[in-house]
C-alpha cells in the first residue's frame, strides 16, 4: 500500500494592513511622478514662450535696423506716447505704427488689447494713418505686446541711430504694470505663460541721403 502525506500549505494572502501600505507607497510614487511631469511641462512651455518672444524681438530689431541701414531717405525719431495711443515713425517710405502696452489679438479686442500692435506698411511720403492701411505686416505675434520702442539719433548724428525694443508675452493678470514700459512677469502661478525680451542696438546708415 502506498501511503501519501497531505502537504500543508505554507502560503497565505495579503492582510489589509499590507494592502494599505502597498497602496500608500504606490500613491506616493504616482504623486511624485505627476508632480515631476507637471514641472517638466511648465519648464517646456516656459522655454518655448521665451524663445518665441526673443525671436519676435530680434525680428523687429532686424527689420528696423535693416530699414535704417539701407535707406537713403530720412529717418524720424519715436516720440513718447500714452499706452494704447497710435504712434508712428518713418524710415523713408516705410512707416511703423504701434501701440505701446496693448496686447495683440486676432479679433474682438478687449481691455488693453488691439488688432494692430506694431504695423509696418509701405506708405509713399510716409503720410496718413498706416494702422488703417489695407496692406502691411504685423511684426508682433499673438498674445504679445510692445512694451517699449525707441528710435533716436546718437549725439545728433542723422546717420547713427539707437534702437531699443521690449516685447512682452502674457495676459494682463500675469504681468506687473502690463501697459507700462517696464511691464514684467509676476513670477507666480502661470509664469510659464509669460516672458519678456529686451534688445538694444546702434545702427549706422550705409547709404547717405
Amino acid at each position: 500500500m502506498i501511503k501519501t502525506r497531505k502537504m500543508q500549505g505554507s502560503s497565505r494572502g495579503f492582510t489589509i494592513v499590507e494592502l494599505l501600505i502597498a497602496t500608500l507607497v504606490f500613491s506616493v510614487i504616482l504623486l511624485t511622478v505627476t508632480v515631476g511631469i507637471i514641472q517638466i511641462t511648465r519648464v517646456y512651455y516656459k522655454g518655448i514662450n521665451e524663445a518665441n518672444t526673443q525671436d519676435t524681438a530680434r525680428n523687429i530689431m532686424d527689420t528696423i535696423s535693416q530699414s535704417i541701414q539701407f535707406s537713403g531717405s530720412d529717418v524720424s525719431s519715436t516720440v513718447a506716447s500714452a499706452p494704447g495711443a497710435s504712434t508712428s515713425f518713418c524710415v523713408g517710405d516705410q512707416q511703423f505704427s504701434y501701440k505701446l502696452g496693448y496686447q495683440l489679438v486676432e479679433s474682438s479686442p478687449g481691455t488693453n488689447q488691439t488688432t494692430k500692435a506694431l504695423w509696418q506698411s509701405n506708405t509713399p511720403g510716409c503720410t496718413g494713418n498706416p494702422a488703417a492701411a489695407a496692406t502691411g505686416l504685423e511684426l508682433l505675434a499673438s498674445k504679445m505686446r510692445l512694451s517699449n520702442l525707441t528710435v533716436s539719433q546718437v549725439n545728433g548724428d542723422p546717420n547713427i541711430w539707437k534702437i531699443s525694443v521690449r516685447v512682452v508675452f502674457g495676459d494682463d493678470d500675469l504681468l506687473n504694470n502690463p501697459t507700462g514700459t517696464n511691464a514684467s512677469c509676476k513670477g507666480d502661478t502661470g509664469q510659464q505663460f509669460c516672458s519678456v525680451s529686451e534688445l538694444t542696438t546702434t545702427v549706422v546708415k550705409r547709404v547717405g541721403n
